[in-house]
């Protein structure tokens, strides 16, 4: 209907313009203006969707320098770095757990776990029958075994004075820390034949329930494979934070950068910096991670707690208006003119434009326009919605 109505209203422009002059220019002006027409008419039939004709303000790419004050949330992690991993070094069963739940402090030397091993048990026997028969090399030989097994050189000692084979095995922290249980599932390719361990696995069969599995912490009478972790230690002297900053702010988000930290439970804030922009996404989330690593030796920060956090970013940007671009959710798009009528109105088609981050009105954009180019102050003002959101 509305293209119909502007056909009738070019025809009747040129109708006019036409009985005014004499019969003798009437066939050149005929022929200058129906050219004119015809293009105008082949523009304006164009799908809404492709092109708009309005009289409404242009502007242009701008470069500004853009000042923003992003804010993030996040938490405090553990540092990784500072684990202390507790592992066994040969297949055994847990006779007893001095320590009983996640997070448990533990002291540097303290008991946390007796173990009972049939295999270490063999070794300790070879080490004193080589004491005994006076084989030093061979015996030496037999006590470095010991030790590459797990035993400390005290535990060592006491066998030599006791001459007696010790049944069970004391493993203690490596390191002052929180103690976190493993939940490392015993792995059938790592248990041992149950001819080399007097028949353990056999009994670990028949007592499948207190094998250890990834959704439980070990327990008493558990089995344990060689080379299983057992614990984790960390002593929490430095933590994380990891942040998770939007989408808009990512491009510019950089390792170095200040940053502000206002940690949950902590009245003063704290300066940082960015230690690491993570380059992948986690799992089901686009949020760029950034690492910040706090000293923490008086352990005031606590694991798991909140952070809340600012931090500057300064663009030297191309930016437009934030009324010139209209979002439709999966994309951006903005009206460039690409022609002028004759009487001064103008053409415009749609485009999709890449943004990046928005401030005091403005929107950066990163690609999709050149510098040159006109595009329509207010996209909202250009929109057929049932148009434009049909157009693939």
């Amino acid at each position: 209907m509305i293209k119909k109505i502007l056909y009738s209203v070019w025809l009747l422009i040129l109708a006019t313009a036409c009985g005014k002059q004499s019969a003798e220019d009437h066939t050149n002006h005929t022929g200058n203006d129906s050219t004119k027409v015809n293009e105008a008419i082949r523009m304006i039939s164009r799908p809404a969707n492709q092109v708009v004709l309005s009289s409404q303000k242009t502007i242009k790419l701008s470069k500004n320098l853009s000042r923003q004050t992003v804010t993030a949330s996040g938490y405090i992690a553990f540092d990784e770095r500072r684990n202390n991993i507790v592992a066994v070094r040969t297949s055994a069963r847990i006779e007893k757990l001095y320590v009983k739940y996640n997070y448990q402090y533990v002291k540097k030397g303290e008991r946390i776990a007796e173990v009972y091993s049939p295999e270490l048990n063999t070794f300790q026997e070879e080490y004193l029958f080589l004491l005994q028969s006076r084989e030093d090399s061979l015996a030496a030989k037999a006590k470095q075994k010991l030790k590459l097994l797990g035993l400390s050189e005290t535990q060592i000692q006491r066998i030599e004075k006791s001459s007696t084979v010790t049944n069970t095995i004391i493993i203690t922290s490596p390191i002052d820390g929180f103690i976190r249980f493993s939940t490392e599932p015993a792995s059938q390719d790592e248990m041992e034949p149950s001819s080399k361990i007097g028949g353990m696995n056999a009994a670990a069969e028949s007592n499948a329930e207190s094998q250890i599995t990834s959704s439980d912490q070990i327990r008493e009478g558990a089995y344990i494979t060689k080379g299983q972790t057992l614990f984790v230690v960390n002593d929490t002297r430095q933590v994380w934070v990891i942040l998770s900053v939007g989408i808009d702010s990512q491009t510019e988000l950089k390792k170095g950068s200040l940053i502000i930290l206002y940690p949950e439970g902590q009245a003063d804030s704290i300066n940082a910096r960015i230690d690491l922009v993570e380059p992948i996404y986690q799992d089901k989330q686009r949020f760029a991670q950034a690492r910040i690593y706090l000293d923490n030796q008086e352990r005031k920060l606590k694991i798991n707690s909140l952070v809340r956090s600012k931090f500057l970013i300064q663009t030297d940007a191309l930016t437009i208006p934030l009324s010139s671009v209209y979002d439709l959710g999966s994309r951006k798009i903005v009206w460039v003119k690409t022609d002028t009528t004759s009487n001064g109105t103008g053409l415009f088609e749609p485009r999709v434009v890449m943004t990046g981050m928005s401030s005091n009105n403005f929107i950066q954009i990163i690609s999709g326009l050149q510098g040159d180019e006109e595009i329509a102050l207010n996209a909202g003002y250009m929109l057929d919605s049932e148009s434009i959101l049909n157009d693939k």
